[in-house]
């Protein structure tokens, strides 16, 4: 199988960071590795969080596959 070159940005509203890139077997991969991303920056850059910044990932050619967000899922305003 050929891998694809995936690259992964930490994106605000407005300015990108590139947060590096890989080879990869597919989108399934990728969603993966955005994933562990998010995690990783949760705990070593605490203060992004509630600032709308996200993790999107692109293909070498630009295109948009997948996009994470950094702010964890909250529950609806009846939650305890």
């Amino acid at each position: 199988m050929l891998m694809r070159r995936y690259h992964f940005d930490l994106v605000d509203t407005d300015s990108v960071t590139g947060a590096g890139g890989a080879l990869l077997d597919d989108d399934k991969q990728a969603r993966k590795v955005a994933l562990q991303l998010v995690q990783e920056v949760r705990v070593t850059r605490p203060e992004l969080i509630g600032h709308g910044y996200k993790i999107v990932v692109r293909t070498e050619n630009g295109g948009e596959v997948w996009c994470a967000a950094i702010d964890p899922l909250t529950s609806g305003p009846d939650s305890p």
